[in-house]
């Protein structure tokens, strides 16, 4: 095995495969944003939210209406009229001293009284109704309401995406690391198989016991468990990387075998939590609901105030369907409605609005906290992790050259094969730990932008 430490070998390695896996993720992210179904469920959302702002943006406008009755009646009450009782009379009277000598009356002496009912036997309506809003404070508020809620749910998408990249971006570094662990794994897999061939030629030749043998393939077998955990990791996050960007489980994955240490700016912290708290998106979405209780305390200001209305009828009545002179109408109105006493139920609704701003002040107090604490975290995560790969590259360079040193001694019978497996093991598990600490800091990386930025 080369003796080129082995983080030259990765920074030469890794600057060549750089922009291909760069390009890769890039790909993939995009490809997240287009096929993720949460992020769908969040655009449909988004799509409801607008057409309720057209929904509140119509009421402004008139509404037509055809409203058509018909109707068959019996019984109920009826108007009596005596019209008999009080013509007939005045008839035989007027037959009398007019045409006493005359053998046929001229005014008929027989009318009866009349009984009218008060509901037709069959009575028809119909008509064509326009309704034009004149003044409706209510609408102009809702309105506003509307909108702020379509602002609300694009900033919710936009921190759903940020989270998705974060997501991504987490689940590509594990399953790189799942497969560089594989790597090492099968490196180490190379080294123990050389390992039992030379105890069994010691062995033959009575230089070693048969348990020396027996130790070697032992500790094959045990490292064919780790190789068996290690193909399950790579399925598992092979899985879950596709299953964010709503692919096939089993879809293979583009990658590139090695990856650099990752580039960051090394700023002030208090800088960083200054540029955090003018761009993290769930601020503005505390600014946009705290908008939304303001226009709701309006709307329930303005609860005392009359709403007017324009109502214009045209249509037909009568007791069949028919169009004649007599039997179309058309009728003109402006409506008044204004609530004088509701039992204060405007009053309570306007205090509760009230509160709901005074609390969502409040969260944004503590939003505000809790970006800085968020951002410390992962300030300091990111640099505890650089630290510990700075720590783990000694240990892998000093590790690395006291295997090469037992090796060549192990293979002259200057020492015990005990010593040979515990360099081999501490070898390896340097370069594990090594190659993980790199994907790890790219995660952190990762989750620091996230903090800081927010989605702006």
């Amino acid at each position: 095995m080369s003796k080129r430490p082995i983080y030259i070998t990765l920074i030469i390695m890794i600057f060549i495969s750089t922009l291909s896996s760069e390009s890769n993720l890039d790909s993939y992210l995009k490809q997240g944003m287009k096929n993720n179904l949460a992020l769908q469920q969040k655009g449909f959302e988004l799509k409801k939210s607008i057409e309720a702002l057209k929904e509140a943006k119509a009421m402004f406008l008139p509404t037509v209406s055809i409203e058509a009755r018909y109707s068959r009646a019996g019984g109920g009450r009826t108007i009596d009229m005596p019209i008999g009782d009080l013509i007939n009379p005045v008839h035989n009277t007027l037959n009398q001293l007019l045409f006493a000598h005359s053998q046929t009356p001229y005014f008929p002496a027989n009318i009866e009284n009349q009984s009218i009912p008060f509901l037709r036997k069959t009575d028809q309506e119909t008509k064509l109704r326009v309704i034009q809003p004149i003044f409706i404070s209510s609408l102009f508020y809702n309105k506003k309401i509307k909108k702020k809620l379509v602002d609300i749910n694009k900033v919710s998408i936009n921190l759903y995406k940020e989270e998705l990249k974060l997501n991504i971006k987490t689940a590509y570094y594990n399953h790189l690391k799942t497969l560089k662990v594989k790597e090492l794994l099968l490196e180490t897999k190379i080294l123990l198989n050389e390992n039992i061939e030379i105890s069994k030629s010691l062995f033959r030749n009575g230089k070693v016991t048969e348990e020396v043998l027996l130790r070697s393939k032992a500790e094959l077998s045990s490292l064919n468990k780790e190789l068996y955990k290690a193909e399950k990791n790579i399925i598992l996050s092979a899985s879950y990387f596709n299953f964010l960007l709503n692919l096939p489980m089993d879809s293979k994955i583009k990658i590139d075998k090695l990856i650099s240490e990752p580039v960051y700016t090394d700023k002030k912290i208090d800088s960083l939590i200054n540029t955090a708290s003018s761009k993290r998106l769930e601020l503005e979405n505390l600014n946009n609901a705290m908008a939304i209780s303001e226009q709701t305390i309006n709307l329930h200001k303005s609860s005392i105030l009359p709403t007017i209305s324009a109502v214009f009828d045209y249509g037909i009545q009568g007791e069949n369907y028919h169009l004649a002179k007599d039997s179309d109408y058309w009728m003109g109105s402006l409506v008044l409605n204004w609530n004088i006493f509701n039992g204060g139920k405007d009053k309570s609704k306007k205090a509760q609005a009230i509160l709901d701003k005074k609390k969502l002040e409040k969260q944004k107090e503590e939003v505000i906290k809790k970006i800085s604490l968020s951002v410390k975290s992962a300030y300091y995560n990111l640099f505890e992790t650089k630290k510990s790969l700075n720590a783990n590259m000694d240990i892998l360079k000093a590790r690395r050259k006291g295997f090469d040193i037992i090796t060549k001694k192990y293979k002259q019978g200057m020492l015990p094969q005990i010593e040979f497996i515990q360099s081999r093991k501490n070898f390896t598990e340097a370069k594990i730990m090594y190659a993980i600490n790199i994907y790890d800091l790219y995660i952190k990386k990762a989750e620091l932008e996230k903090a800081v930025s927010g989605g702006k």
